[in-house]
């Protein structure tokens, strides 16, 4: 094992044979810890972090036949008042020694342990603005509650981490994961997304004398120095550090940097940590991306791009945030099916859930769920009746656990609306599957808005 600096020129550490076998012993669940193991183990994690901000990550060498960048890590954490402990790094391979499965689960980032469906704690946007700024003691190492509502196969329930849920309020509050078929109209005129959000940052108030825009930038090209200079500017409540967002849609995303490119130039966005990554894409491998960082200070209070947390994005123009290349395939074309919608008078919208959802059970208990894509029918003309909803669900993994895992969650979205699913293979049948969810997405929306069938005829 080793201590891999967080720098561009890192000094690494090499622990002790005895260091190795410690953190082993005291973490490993079902290893029995000798005496020394907690002091040395406490002593690792001082080093790994100093009480700011993480300086060193956690190195296991169990791969070592294989290439470095696939050995896993571990960095440390501490959440409020608590000990300092380890957290695993998303996106890093799991480990082949007895850390494999740890005594106590070290991690808000990987899955957590398989709940009742709809049971897990909800996934909500920021209601309370000072939780934008991270404590002055901090370095955004502090994670929110609540979890990813709706999940599938290998990536269930993962948690997401505060950066996330910041990136997901935003996108929320400025409609970019919303669209309905006046937005296929491009002849209105109509507030845009990023209008949009500058609206909703202008009018959201962190204190009186400071909004969310204040402490936000969507031009990629902005210099950390540049940045944290206006914040410097501006006047801060107390005990919260001084910092700010940069929000854009990357061409490329890597662990190491984001990038944008800017009339063919590319601006290059590189973090100080590994930038995460939001839903089932863990690999950065079908751009583009939302990404939303942090720019702050170091301790020597040089400006940097301090973190980065990333989200699939449909295309540069639409960038309705998803979380699966999967996703990317459905949504084309329920925005196919949508033209055809508009073509017969009807309106429908449609969108992205980033948030959860709560229902009431037969049994008068509560749930939570979140569907991949929901489309909202109005009332027919002179009805009082609610809108009509359907739920679309992608379905891109075909073990049996998560079929199971999928069957669960669906008793429970089926209280918001009924079910279409849309198998993606990318096989031979894909275009019979494809043509299938077209009908059914068409005739149910034509149902749901009154029209008869007679008159249902789609027009091409």
């Amino acid at each position: 094992m080793r201590l891999i600096e967080k720098k561009k020129n890192p000094q690494n550490l090499q622990l002790t044979s005895e260091e190795a076998a410690s953190v082993r012993r005291y973490c490993g669940a079902g290893m029995k810890a000798e005496e020394q193991d907690a002091q040395v183990v406490a002593g690792i994690l001082a080093k790994m972090h100093d009480g700011k901000e993480p300086r060193y990550w956690l190195e296991c060498d169990c791969r070592d036949g294989e290439a470095s960048e696939h050995w896993p890590r571990m960095t440390a954490r501490i959440r409020g008042d608590g000990p300092r402990h380890f957290v695993r790094i998303v996106g890093r391979d799991t480990h082949t020694c007895v850390l494999k499965t740890f005594r106590t689960d070290p991690s808000e980032d990987e899955d957590d342990a398989q709940a009742e469906p709809g049971k897990h704690r909800a996934l909500r946007p920021i209601r309370n603005s000072l939780d934008y700024l991270d404590k002055a003691h901090e370095a955004g190492g502090k994670r929110p509650s609540g979890q990813a509502g709706s999940s599938s196969g290998k990536s269930r329930s993962r948690r997401l981490p505060k950066l996330g849920r910041i990136l997901y309020t935003l996108l929320d509050q400025a409609g970019f994961s919303t669209f309905s078929t006046d937005d296929l109209d491009t002849g209105k005129k109509r507030l845009s997304p990023w209008d949009r959000l500058e609206q909703f940052a202008v009018e959201e108030e962190v204190t009186e004398a400071l909004t969310l825009w204040d402490m936000m930038e969507t031009r990629a090209w902005i210099k950390p120095g540049d940045f944290m200079a206006e914040v410097d500017k501006l006047q801060w409540p107390k005990g919260k550090k001084r910092m700010g967002y940069l929000l854009f849609v990357a061409n490329q995303v890597t662990a190491a940097a984001a990038t944008k490119l800017i009339k063919g130039k590319p601006v290059v966005v590189a973090p100080a940590s590994e930038i995460r990554i939001g839903g089932r894409d863990q690999n950065f491998a079908n751009p583009p991306y939302w990404v939303l960082a942090v720019i702050d200070r170091d301790d020597n209070g040089v400006a940097r791009v301090r973190e980065a947390f990333a989200q699939l994005a449909f295309n540069m123009l639409q960038p309705v945030p998803l979380d699966s290349s999967y996703e990317r395939h459905t949504l084309a074309l329920l925005l196919k099916v949508m033209e055809g919608i508009k073509r017969r008078g009807v309106t429908v919208t449609l969108k992205k859930p980033l948030f959860d959802s709560e229902v009431t059970l037969a049994d008068g208990t509560t749930a939570h769920c979140r569907a991949d894509f929901e489309l909202e029918v109005p009332a027919p003309a002179g009805s009082s009746d609610a809108p009509g909803r359907l739920l679309i669900e992608t379905m891109g993994a075909d073990s049996q656990e998560y079929l199971d895992q999928k069957q669960g969650t669906h008793r429970i979205m089926r209280q918001r609306g009924a079910i279409i699913e849309h198998v993606v293979r990318h096989d031979s049948e894909q275009a019979e599957r494809d043509d299938r969810l077209r009908k059914r997405v068409y005739a149910c929306v034509m149902e749901l808005a009154g029209v008869p069938r007679q008159d249902r005829t789609e027009r091409e």
